[in-house]
């Protein structure tokens, strides 16, 4: 699948002392200037003088002290400022920080077209090269065992000696690669003893080796950048190993690369823990009034990606996206002790920014996202939950051998996998009881819940008597609809439902009302 950057169209509002537009050769541009005296007379031409009717603002002054155009900017949305000047009065900059205000080294009209198309775009390129039949070719050494786990753990065992040998070739497809453009890299990995991982990138013209790229050692568990070749044609990922011991592939991550100003989207952060699981997150401070909303990323089996991040923008409040793209499409935003902890400290850490308590808080997610909205609750505390077509009872979703062959391609038995260690039947119970467990642990009576569910859901549906029965014993304000349909039916459908409730939400915590 063809993953090239499409030239979406991009209106830009340069402020400055020096007009640009006449270097500005982009199609796909619209540039507009103004200087920062002439920027009240422009504002007050538009349909709406407060709203900034551009994708970005390009500020093209080395110095910047005007506290009209600070004021400005500081009314306008997040991130959606580009400067570079050397030279800012504290007051400014920190209007810029608070607004989340990209930050460039290089200043020429070029360089910039150039930030505006390869990196500050809002396309989210990211996948998964797996170590799964379809996309791994093994070659196991003599005497090296080999096994499968699932479809996303390749098992190595054995005496690789000293030297690195070939034990297999990931498949790639066209256009996994831009030409030009960098990717950047990690791979998911465990591994014993003194083996060691390498990953040589091999690239081809003409049916000739053009350049090899190699990375192993700490670089795998960082993001490396690859590609950036002008004129390839396709590519191999032939995988290494030297040493002695057990090494387990899973996922090698590809991210189309922003150079410093983001991963999947303009501005957003990653994470890896100490036991190398990643945790992306979005932050937008929107208008730094209450409440927040946190929503968490619903499965995402052939791309990775936030959801929401547009509908979002429209509630004006502070947002912050979670997607998990961990195996397949996700394992619930749940797992180690540490991974759990990092997900609660970025939501805090998020509160104290904004100067908000858990009251101004709400937790959102449909599908896999509705399972950690309600789980984080009893971390959070928050003032209300917006949930819909909710998953809650993991081991009996993964359960079912014949679920996962319609278009999940076996992600709930590697779920089962990552989240117990093993695929055994007597699991289920266990796994099922890591909710019920952990969202038992606070008074309900004090959180509001909203829910759409969907008469035939097929994903988890018998759990929904289940979820009632336990909303109705602590005395949940809960708001309840139900569509007809199965669990991928009716999603214009949801995001009403759940944008409704946002703004109803938002619009009585603005009031002081609390929630009714």
């Amino acid at each position: 699948m063809s993953r090239k950057l499409e030239m979406t169209d991009i209106s830009v509002l340069q402020i400055g002392a020096k007009d640009w537009t006449s270097h500005i050769h982009a199609p796909n541009i619209n540039w507009q200037y103004t200087t920062i005296l002439d920027l009240p007379t422009r504002l007050a031409y538009q349909k709406d003088p407060y709203v900034l009717e551009q994708t970005y603002v390009v500020l093209t002054d080395d110095i910047l002290t005007s506290t009209l155009l600070s004021s400005q900017i500081n009314h306008w949305p997040a991130r959606r400022t580009i400067y570079f000047a050397n030279q800012v009065t504290p007051d400014f900059q920190t209007v810029l920080d608070e607004r989340q205000a990209f930050m460039v080294s290089e200043k020429t009209p070029e360089a910039i077209v150039g930030y505006l198309q390869n990196d500050l775009h809002f396309e989210q390129i990211g996948f998964a090269t797996r170590f799964s039949e379809q996309q791994f070719i093994p070659m196991p050494p003599v005497g090296i065992n080999f096994k499968r786990e699932g479809r996303f753990s390749a098992q190595f065992i054995g005496d690789f000696g000293e030297a690195w040998q070939q034990i297999g070739t990931l498949n790639t497809s066209i256009g996994d690669l831009a030409p030009t453009v960098e990717n950047l890299v990690w791979l998911d990995y465990t591994q014993t003893n003194t083996v060691a991982v390498k990953l040589e990138f091999v690239y081809y013209r003409d049916g000739h080796v053009q350049k090899r790229q190699a990375i192993s050692g700490d670089a795998l568990r960082e993001l490396t950048a690859v590609g950036g070749l002008d004129n390839y044609q396709n590519y191999q990922i032939l995988v290494f190993a030297s040493g002695q011991g057990t090494l387990d592939l899973h996922v090698l991550h590809q991210r189309r690369s922003r150079h410093g100003l983001g991963l999947l989207l303009p501005g957003d952060d990653w994470q890896l823990t100490d036991e190398h699981e990643e945790v992306l997150s979005y932050f937008n401070p929107g208008n730094r009034q209450s409440p927040l909303v946190v929503n968490f990323s619903s499965m995402h089996a052939h791309a990775d990606g936030f959801d929401m991040r547009e509908s979002m923008n429209t509630l004006e409040s502070p947002y912050l996206l979670f997607s998990d793209v961990r195996m397949q499409g996700g394992a619930f935003h749940i797992g180690t002790e540490t991974y759990e902890k990092t997900i609660i400290e970025t939501i805090r850490k998020t509160m104290k920014t904004l100067h908000l308590e858990p009251k101004d808080v709400i937790l959102t997610g449909y599908g896999m996202g509705s399972f950690p909205a309600m789980y984080y609750a009893a971390d959070i505390k928050p003032q209300a939950v917006v949930l819909a077509k909710p998953i809650v009872n993991i081991g009996t979703l993964t359960e079912n051998i014949d679920f996962p062959q319609a278009v999940n391609q076996d992600w709930t038995l590697d779920v089962r996998r990552f989240l117990a260690g093993r695929m055994h039947p007597d699991d289920t119970n266990g796994l099922n009881q890591i909710f019920w467990h952990h969202i038992s642990q606070i008074d309900w009576q004090k959180i509001s819940v909203s829910l759409m569910t969907l008469t035939q859901d097929e994903y988890d549906g018998q759990s929904l008597p289940q979820l009632l029965d336990f909303f109705s014993a602590q005395h949940t304000p809960l708001t309840h609809v139900q569509e007809v349909g199965t669990h991928m039916a009716k999603f214009p459908e949801m995001i009403t439902f759940m944008m409704t409730q946002l703004m109803y939400l938002k619009d009585h915590t603005r009031r002081g009302k609390g929630v009714e």
